[in-house]
Formats: C-alpha cells, structure tokens, sequence
C-alpha cells in the first residue's frame, strides 16, 4: 500500500491509505528520458565538414584522380595561419581586426578578389588556388578565443563565389577545433 498508514475510519472520515497509479508517471518519466537521449550534444563530435551543393555530377564518369595538398588554415588570436604542405603564409591582424582583403579601409569588404592586398586572406587563397588549380578542400582550424562570426567569415570567404557563380577558391571547408597548446 502507497501513501500512508490506515487508521480506520473516525467519525465519517474517509481513510486515509490511498493507492497511487505509478503507470503514467513512469510513462512520462521514460519519454522524456528518451527525449533527452535523441536531443543530447554528444562530444565525440571532433570535425565538421561543410560543403556547398554545386552543379549536379554526372555518375557516368568516375572521379578523376587530382593533386591535393594538404591545405590548412588557422584562426587565432593573432590572425591568420595557412600552411600548404612545405609553404606558410602568416597574415597578422591591422588594428586589431583581421585582414580578408584590404589592410587600409575600416570596412574589409570583397567586392573584387584581383584588386586585394597580396598579404590577405584573399590574396593568399588566390595565390594558393592559381598553383593548385584542383584543389577543392580546405581544413580550417579555429581556436576557442576566436569569435564565431569570424569563422562564418572565413567559411564565406573560402567558398567565395564570382559573378557567375563558379566558387573562386576552395567550395570543400571542414572545420576543426585548434589544439589550445
């Protein structure tokens, strides 16, 4: 018996043992803990990959085998780190903001990638994309410090795309974390 002690019945009074129904608590105890289970954020989560759906390819043609580089890009606090197999190119930040394609306006905005500075994100991509025309992938390594608007800046940056629409650099971005040592 659930709920409490019979002492009988006093002058009209009901008794007060009562029996609880543990059937609908259960219920909802398992549903929210399978809730719970589906909407958890599990940590094994080491590397995202974004990609960005382009034309439609044909499943008639095997993929050709193509030169790649191992391509990394670094976001700290510092600025800018992309190591391209031997090559690294260092972009440090100009007052304080980083350098995506011009280092003199307040506003670094991309409005055409041939007119950046050499020494920009910009400029290094392009660099790297006219010595290797067929890479497509680019692994970019942030570190906790660096805020998240400046990785979406760097994914957007990565899968620039021109007038026609055609991805000008690397339209492949996975992303990872940055060993904090």
């Amino acid at each position: 018996m659930a709920g409490g002690m019979d002492l009988g019945t006093k002058g009209g009074k009901r008794s007060l043992d009562t029996a609880i129904n543990l059937v609908p608590f259960i219920d909802l105890l398992s549903a929210i803990i399978s809730f719970l289970i589906m909407t958890a954020v599990w940590n094994q989560i080491d590397r995202l990959t974004v990609t960005q759906s382009g034309a439609p390819s044909s499943s008639d043609s095997p993929p050709e085998e193509s030169k790649t580089l191992p391509l990394n890009l670094q976001i700290t606090e510092k600025g800018f780190f992309v190591t391209t197999g031997e090559v690294s190119y260092d972009i440090e930040k100009s007052d304080g903001k980083y350098v995506y394609c011009l280092r003199s306006p307040a506003k670094d905005v991309i409005a055409d990638p041939a007119k950046c500075d050499e020494n920009s994100l910009v400029g290094v991509l392009r660099k790297i994309k006219a010595d290797a025309s067929d890479q497509r992938n680019i692994t970019v390594q942030c570190k906790n410090e660096v805020p998240y608007r400046e990785l979406v800046r760097v994914v957007d940056t990565c899968n620039y795309k021109d007038s026609s629409g055609k991805t000008l650099f690397f339209p492949d971005v996975a992303i990872s974390a940055l060993d904090p040592n």
